[in-house]
């Protein structure tokens, strides 16, 4: 009797440990949103596989891996008319490292304000938009290790309410004797909390509503939480299968584990055809537990060098979403 009530708890507290995975304990959700297409085309593999400046994202420290300056602009028609919006710059010092910057912004658009006595709306419209402004900076510590950080400051607001944070990303890229595979390591957003602050949450309260001839005009606030950010720590490995003149496929995985969700697992691959036409598709979000979207992504770029000192690329992923509808990226890099 006592080995079957111990086996029942042992299951129980299994079960629980597999079910409470934090989900929606964490805000700035716009953080877990990749910014680049090459990336978002690979499945979001990319903390071991970063070559450009969209390290700045997932890994830092893959800045400092390569030799050029770079700008990207990316777009996102995001769900419900949301759009994404990122922008990135690096300049490469040689031997004192690399120094980048990026904006990025999640703006949903404006929606009317609408009441329970005017539901058709008041005529006046609210808006609601994420920002995400961060300085990077990467070093090569030696020919095979790397290291970077990005320093960000985050704010949320909507309508007359506003919540701020800094916040930190520090990573490390590792370039191990095996037939060049890399290893890369990032934690993301360790940082403040946010706490919403404004005009919309003050209201006049009656104290007592029984009571007659009190003042029924008490100026009050609701008292409201503060929120940790979205703390991921990421793991990945990133090689090639095919290294050739005009040919090479590259291939990437990443293990995540984010403090609001379970574990999970990205992959993807890259054929590069004449190191100008590219090819990718990859697998998000796999094994995790609370989420409600597909797994596939493609995607597709085209490179081309206009001279020795310029380059221009377009990237384009495609991510599915299952119940909500795919969604696209388009990014648009100038290399020089």
């Amino acid at each position: 009797m006592k080995l079957n009530a111990l086996a029942l708890l042992a299951l129980m507290t299994v079960a629980s440990a597999q079910t409470n995975t934090k989900t929606g304990t964490s805000t700035a959700q716009f953080l877990k949103i990749g910014v680049h297409a090459r990336s978002l085309g690979m499945g979001d593999a990319s903390v071991g596989s970063v070559s450009d400046i969209a390290a700045i994202y997932s890994n830092p420290a893959g800045l400092s891996r390569y030799g050029v300056q770079e700008v990207v602009f990316s777009q996102m028609d995001w769900f419900a008319g949301i759009k994404l919006f990122h922008f990135a710059g690096g300049l490469n010092l040689g031997n004192a490292g690399t120094i980048a910057m990026q904006i990025t912004t999640l703006d949903y658009g404006d929606e009317a304000v609408r009441t329970i006595d005017k539901q058709d709306g008041t005529g006046e419209f609210y808006s609601a938009l994420d920002l995400s402004v961060g300085v990077a900076y990467a070093r090569n510590l030696t020919k095979s290790f790397s290291f970077g950080a990005q320093f960000k400051y985050l704010n949320s607001r909507i309508w007359h309410m506003s919540a701020n944070a800094v916040a930190v990303d520090v990573g490390a890229l590792f370039l191990t004797p095996f037939k060049g595979v890399r290893l890369g390591m990032a934690i993301t957003n360790f940082g403040t909390k946010m706490k919403l602050e404004g005009r919309n949450i003050r209201f006049f309260a009656d104290p007592d509503e029984i009571m007659t001839g009190n003042n029924s005009q008490i100026p009050a606030v609701y008292e409201l939480s503060r929120w940790p950010l979205p703390l991921t720590f990421r793991v990945g490995l990133s090689g090639e299968l095919i290294q050739a003149a005009n040919l090479r496929l590259s291939w990437a995985v990443d293990a995540l584990h984010p403090s609001d969700n379970s574990e999970f697992i990205d992959m993807g691959t890259e054929l590069a055809l004449s190191n100008r036409l590219f090819l990718r598709a990859g697998l998000h979000n796999l094994f995790m537990v609370d989420q409600q979207q597909g797994r596939m992504a493609l995607g597709a770029g085209l490179h081309h060098a206009f001279s020795p000192t310029l380059k221009v690329k377009v990237d384009y992923a495609w991510v599915d979403y299952a119940l909500l509808l795919p969604v696209s990226m388009l990014s648009f890099t100038i290399e020089y």
